[in-house]
């Protein structure tokens, strides 16, 4: 059964106690913490059992979609749903198959939540402001990532750091911003760390390296895991290096 958020006001509660340091409820906690349910482009549901037990989660933003999916969950249901609710992208876990022969990206989850040690440097790490992050996160765009339009970019970044969900750091040198890291979803037992990136004519001076393992630490000195979202063929070797380790895999729809 999938229900409303207004038909369950234990919403927010149910899917914490049922996530576990699940990646995609971290998502959906952190996008409902950020969007009040009231905004137009946003909703939520509860996916439950015949009992009206929790299974499960739905977020919508936009018409892309996030789904927190358990063994329980009804995937039948789901792709019904998903269908009339108009979605034209779907993240989900990799473990669970849609009904849909649609295009499909897949790539690796990994997480760590120990420090990670860091050596001693006299990098500048600061807190760019919106646009210089943007503008760095372009230089490094690849066929594993197209950024959204600075517009939208600009009011999601600057509202989810204002409401404590979600948190950016770069490294400087010699007065320019060398790297960023930055994630796109918190809730009270995980981040999702998303956006890193180094500038072209820093490369191999460690400073991706080092504003990952800065930002990691952060987040697990709050008794937080960090998890990361890697395309299939992308930075396997970099955040093994790291430390970081395989958990799972996501799966993305194009509808």
């Amino acid at each position: 059964m999938i229900l409303s958020v207004s038909q369950t006001p234990d919403f927010l509660t149910s899917v914490q106690r049922l996530s576990d340091g699940n990646p995609f409820a971290c998502r959906i906690v952190s996008l409902y913490n950020s969007y009040h349910p009231d905004l137009a482009f946003v909703d939520y549901w509860m996916t439950t059992d015949e009992h009206g037990v929790c299974n499960g989660a739905i977020a919508r933003n936009g018409s892309n979609f996030i789904l927190f999916l358990t063994p329980e969950s009804d995937l039948k249901e789901i792709s019904s749903f998903m269908r009339v609710a108009g979605a034209t992208g779907i993240l989900c876990s990799g473990e669970y198959a849609l009904d849909f022969t649609s295009q499909q990206a897949t790539g690796v989850i990994m997480k760590r939540n120990e420090p990670i040690p860091i050596e001693e440097t006299d990098y500048e790490v600061c807190e760019p402001d919106i646009q210089s992050a943007y503008d760095l996160i372009c230089k490094c765009a690849d066929e594993n990532f197209e950024p959204p339009a600075f517009d939208d970019f600009y009011v999601d970044v600057n509202h989810k750091l204002r409401h404590n969900a979600m948190r950016l750091y770069g490294m400087k040198h010699e007065g320019r911003l060398a790297a960023v890291a930055m994630t796109v979803a918190e809730s009270d037992d995980g981040a999702v760390l998303g956006a890193v990136a180094c500038d072209p004519d820093f490369r191999r001076m460690s400073f991706g390296s080092m504003i990952v393992k800065y930002i990691t630490n952060r987040i697990v000195a709050e008794n937080k895991t960090v998890f990361l979202h890697r395309a299939k063929n992308a930075n396997a070797a970099f955040y093994n290096n790291l430390g970081f380790a395989d958990c799972g895999t996501w799966r993305e729809y194009k509808l």
